[in-house]
């Protein structure tokens, strides 16, 4: 008979910070499987003597440039990272912020933080002085990975003027060739080459790994804390959810999604390891060259928001018998509720819807295993885990209403970095997390968003569902993009109004036009745009999400 280790409270394990997660849930989720007690660094250590010479990681630039790895350099890479870290006196539960572009670095950076013990957090490569600050502080990074400069902006300088109002952080280091003008604290990556090589001991699983922003839209970003076992619970559970082999006989996955956002961490660096595939990280998205990448490279899976789903079928990939992709999982955004079949015949893959969040990773998601109507949904749930919806006094509602969305299960965080005040107002009793959600789920237990709760517009004391306008609206034969917001009005709180991206040589459409369009397709007369507003493009976060508040900001 095999008995359990014993072990030190969950609390101690993750350094006085609060999680409302207690040992006896924890101790069941182990019992249960869910939580299998390994590092994240071991997944790599596994793929690498399961798969040596398997090439793990292809570095695409915009400069041109091709770069590979194999699963054997991959994790060595990893351990001369985890070796510099503690040559720079990082050490266990400290911090490592990673602001770079999707550049093969990247994951052996991913890896060797976690080889250390330390806690990883990514700053999308986009992100301004304003965002990066409040990352940087609230996470007390003690070291920040950088490029010199991309693109337009130039990271050292804007470190270095963060820096002065962050005591913690202690070292800048510098993913560039040029070492000239590095002051104190400052160091080319290049120039730790010769850092003798140390050992470390397995990370404890329960141990918070990773610090995951939320996008902060409405407020400070906040720290979601994962620990090991909550994010393999999510991988691993994914892959079984679909099936490895959809994935792809290895996965060859293209990372277009930013590595500093959740979904590139995830899906494109512990996913992939996790299933000893091929990650493709391209430094920039751009639908011409991507389709390119996609084909030379073998490409078979890619996980993303539907924007950049929308971009593949905007290229000649759409059509292709070629085509090599066999799977691809869209989330982070509303799905247009025809997208998931039209793309899937387009392509010639399965496409399949999911739900996710930060806090979550992802919890329900499409499957071959059940019929082709749950494309129409976001999916059924990861084997192990829950959602509810409840009303505003969070009684659970009936199949097919729609309500709140909360959610709890052993991927779910363990709360917020420093801020017990909004852990405890995330968690409802018996560990039900509020997700901001709205939506509903049917007589099959398939999950069905309809908004966030800041998104829903209340028009005349009625809630109009946001997401069933926009799917109809996308299926227009003019529309690239739609978002659906509120605008304030005195006499019934909100109208509704409609951002259209129109296809080149389009007419723009009018309230008219368009609310005939929409009572064809069966559209509650109560639930028609009031406004139509064209734009060349939708506001986008760098993981492909609408920043639909700019939008109200505008028009409002």
């Amino acid at each position: 008979m095999t008995t359990l280790p014993v072990r030190r409270p969950l609390a101690a394990a993750l350094d006085g910070q609060y999680s409302p997660i207690d040992d006896d849930t924890a101790a069941r989720w182990r019992a249960e499987g869910w939580w299998e007690d390994r590092s994240v660094r071991s997944l790599l250590t596994e793929a690498a003597q399961a798969h040596p010479d398997r090439i793990a990681l292809v570095g695409r630039r915009s400069d041109g440039s091709r770069v590979t790895r194999t699963y054997r350099e991959f994790d060595e890479g990893a351990h001369h990272v985890a070796s510099v870290l503690a040559h720079l006196g990082v050490g266990v539960g400290d911090a490592v912020v990673v602001m770079l572009p999707n550049w093969v670095e990247y994951p052996e950076l991913v890896f060797g933080i976690n080889e250390v013990g330390a806690i990883y957090a990514g700053i999308p490569v986009a992100y301004g002085p304003r965002q990066a600050e409040a990352i940087l502080r609230r996470s007390k990074a003690k070291v920040l990975v950088i490029p010199r400069r991309w693109r337009s902006t130039h990271h050292l300088e804007m470190a270095r003027a963060l820096r002065a109002g962050l005591p913690a952080l202690q070292h800048i280091l510098v993913l560039d060739e040029d070492g000239s003008d590095l002051g104190p604290g400052e160091s080319r990556w290049a120039d730790h080459a010769g850092v003798p090589t140390r050992t470390f001991p397995d990370p404890d699983p329960d141990r918070i790994c990773y610090l995951g922003f939320t996008s902060g839209t409405t407020g400070e970003p906040k720290g979601a804390m994962h620990s090991h076992n909550t994010l393999i619970y999510s991988a691993r559970q994914q892959a079984n959810h679909i099936g490895a082999k959809v994935f792809g006989e290895p996965m060859v996955q293209l990372v277009a999604s930013p590595a500093g956002h959740h979904t590139g961490f995830e899906w494109g660096i512990l996913f992939t390891t996790l299933l000893a595939g091929t990650g493709v990280h391209v430094d920039r998205w751009d639908p011409e060259w991507g389709t390119r990448i996609i084909r030379e490279e073998g490409v078979t899976t890619f996980f993303g928001a539907p924007t950049f789903l929308q971009d593949m079928l905007r290229t000649d990939l759409a059509g292709d018998p070629a085509c090599p992709l066999t799977c691809l999982v869209i989330a982070g955004a509303p799905v247009p509720r025809n997208l998931p079949a039209q793309a899937g015949a387009a392509l010639g893959a399965y496409v399949a819807p999911a739900w996710g969040m930060t806090e979550c990773s992802i919890l329900t998601s499409c499957t071959p295993a059940e019929g082709e109507a749950i494309l129409r949904t976001d999916g059924s749930v990861f084997a192990g885990s829950a959602v509810r919806i409840v009303d505003a006094t969070g009684a659970e509602v009936g199949a097919g209403e729609v309500g709140d969305l909360v959610m709890r299960g052993p991927g779910v965080v363990h709360g917020y970095y420093d801020r017990p005040d909004a852990t405890d107002e995330a968690y409802l009793p018996g560990l039900w997390f509020r997700t901001g959600d709205r939506a509903s789920v049917d007589e099959h237990g398939w999950l069905s968003l309809r908004g966030r709760s800041k998104d829903v517009i209340i028009r005349g004391g009625e809630n109009i569902p946001v997401t069933d306008v926009e799917s109809l609206i996308f299926d227009h034969p003019d529309v690239l993009n739609v978002a659906v917001v509120g605008l304030p009005d005195a006499r019934l709180g909100e109208r509704i109004c409609a951002v259209l991206v129109l296809r080149p040589g389009s007419p723009e459409p009018t309230v008219s036009t368009l609310g005939e369009y929409l009572l064809g397709r069966g559209l509650s007369k109560h639930y028609l745009p009031e406004r139509v507003v064209v734009l060349d493009e939708l506001p986008m976060t760098p993981s492909g999400k609408i920043q639909k508040f700019k939008l109200r900001e505008t028009l409002g």
